[in-house]
């Protein structure tokens, strides 16, 4: 592991200076936008929006890094929006990571608390998930993420937090993210050039499920599908820990081209079209309902039926849905899932995708929302932040303690804190 790009990747936490506030922070690099999110963190652990940058994805295909100049500069331009809204400089986020590349694998970890006996504290449960990602790997291959499914305290099985309990012998059960190094080290090479550093790596689903499920759900047995501008990201819970997850190598990009080939017309007049007008229920869409779009040749307008582009859009959302019911049941619990099925991430918003989805799956089906986050800045309720705001609450809740934010930011590079200082000082270039 000396030479893992995640190796330098350690959950901190900084308690230095006056004047302080804590604050956690958020990267969302995904194939459609880039988006940085500044949180504030109040006493009693409620977290509150500051900052908010969002821009075009560039650089990126399916969730990876395919041009590292026009990605690193598309974060750099997210990571500075949100810094001049919040009037502060991110040190360091939790940043998403997905892409067809990512695969997972179950482990156990073992550790002894002590030949007497004692109280069982959060580094013993961090040791023995320490223990379950040590596992023999490919030499291209990283560890992502470690999450516990259920721990066991000598011979009670089915503990989902050991923390506090009397034992001698700790074990935990735990799901193994991982993924390509070459990905891995592109991403965090293109947000390392801009002066960030990583707090943490998230799998995007978990992030995603942090921000649209409810207790309720992930005890009784649930599945978040987070549909994304370059892939489909499935997560499977089931009483109350992950079971399963898996990354689909189709999302909102597919439909976009589809509408782009069928209808002979631009990417962009293409995406524009299917968010203004898009269905995915040919049936709800009136069969003489046109209008105009641009399209190439002379001309550059043509008009376009309504129900035609909803035929399209129907064909792709038809596989999208067969795709993630056969993943379902590749997992073998498709039967443990009363809850059955969220959907997130940004094609959700599509009109009649849940229709579609309520008929072609099994499962109960609703749309998953980011509720509960404050923010003056930008209205995160859509489903398409969920990633993001996922992000944070994964902070906040399962990473480190907030790293707290002085009035001397010396850590940073000084050729970013000019850059900051610039952007809120008349600041001379020579």
């Amino acid at each position: 592991m000396a030479n893992s790009p995640l190796g330098s990747l350690t959950r901190r936490s900084k308690t230095s200076g006056t004047n302080t506030s804590e604050m956690i922070c958020a990267l969302d690099v995904g194939t459609t936008k880039i988006c940085a999110l500044i949180g504030m963190v109040d006493d009693k652990n409620s977290l509150r929006i500051v900052g908010a940058g969002r821009v075009p994805s560039k650089g990126l295909r399916r969730g990876m890094v395919v041009n590292t100049t026009d990605a690193t500069a598309a974060i750099g331009q997210a990571i500075e929006e949100a810094e001049a809204s919040a009037g502060v400089t991110m040190e360091s986020a939790y940043v998403g990571i997905a892409g067809g590349h990512i695969s997972a694998l179950t482990s156990k970890g073992v550790v002894a608390i002590g030949r007497n006996g004692r109280k069982i504290t959060a580094d013993d449960s961090q040791r023995a998930l320490e223990q379950a990602r040590n596992i023999a790997l490919p030499h291209n291959r990283e560890v992502i993420n470690a999450v516990a499914r259920a721990y066991v305290v000598d011979d009670q099985n089915g503990i989902l937090d050991p923390v506090g309990m009397y034992g001698y012998r700790l074990e935990v059960e735990a799901n193994i993210i991982t993924g390509a190094t070459s990905a891995i080290t592109n991403l965090i090479n293109c947000i390392h050039a801009n002066g960030l550093e990583i707090d943490d790596l998230v799998l995007e689903p978990l992030a995603s499920a942090q921000a649209v499920l409810t207790d309720e759900e992930r005890q009784a047995g649930v599945a978040v599908v987070d549909i994304g501008g370059g892939t489909t990201d499935l997560a499977i819970y089931l009483e109350s820990a992950l079971w399963h997850t898996e990354v689909l190598e189709v999302g909102g990009d597919h439909f976009v081209r589809d509408v782009a080939a069928g209808l002979r017309m631009p990417y962009d007049k293409a995406e524009a079209l299917i968010k203004q007008f898009g269905n995915a229920v040919p049936d709800l869409v009136p069969a003489t309902s046109e209008v105009r779009v641009g399209s190439f040749g002379a001309d550059g307008q043509q008009m376009v039926n309504q129900r035609l582009l909803a035929e399209i859009i129907s064909a792709r959302a038809e596989e999208v849905t067969e795709l993630i019911s056969r993943e379902v049941r590749r997992s073998g619990y498709d039967g443990l899932l009363p809850a059955g099925i969220v959907l997130t991430g940004g094609v959700a918003q599509l009109a009649g995708l849940t229709e579609l989805s309520r008929k072609n799956l099994e499962w109960p089906v609703r749309i998953g929302r980011p509720s509960g986050m404050d923010s003056a800045v930008l209205d995160l309720s859509s489903p398409e932040y969920s990633t993001s705001v996922g992000l944070l609450q994964w902070g906040l809740t399962q990473g480190a303690k907030p790293y707290v934010v002085t009035t001397a930011p010396t850590s940073l590079t000084w050729k970013r804190v000019v850059e900051f200082l610039r952007r809120l000082l008349p600041i001379p270039t020579s």
